[in-house]
């Protein structure tokens, strides 16, 4: 489980710091949400919904477990 609390542009700097070929599309998601995407996870594309009204938003850690595990990123990468 994630130790700290993070905001939505951070979570999207350790991403792209991780992969540079991770994006974000605003609009893609439905109402709030924003999608993380990447071409190639495990051999084919992959996104992750997000809730952000804005990019100082803190992001549930429930969120962040998944994103580890639909990104198949390490187990303590946040």
């Amino acid at each position: 489980m994630p130790r700290k609390r993070y905001k939505y542009r951070e979570v999207l700097r350790l991403l792209k710091a991780y992969d540079k070929r991770f994006q974000e599309w605003r609009e893609r998601g439905k109402g709030s949400h924003r999608m993380i995407y990447h071409p190639d996870v495990l051999g084919s594309p992959a996104s992750y919904p997000i809730p952000a009204h804005s990019d100082g938003d803190e992001i549930n850690p429930v969120y962040l477990k998944g994103i580890v595990r639909r990104f198949n990123l390490p187990a303590e990468f946040f």
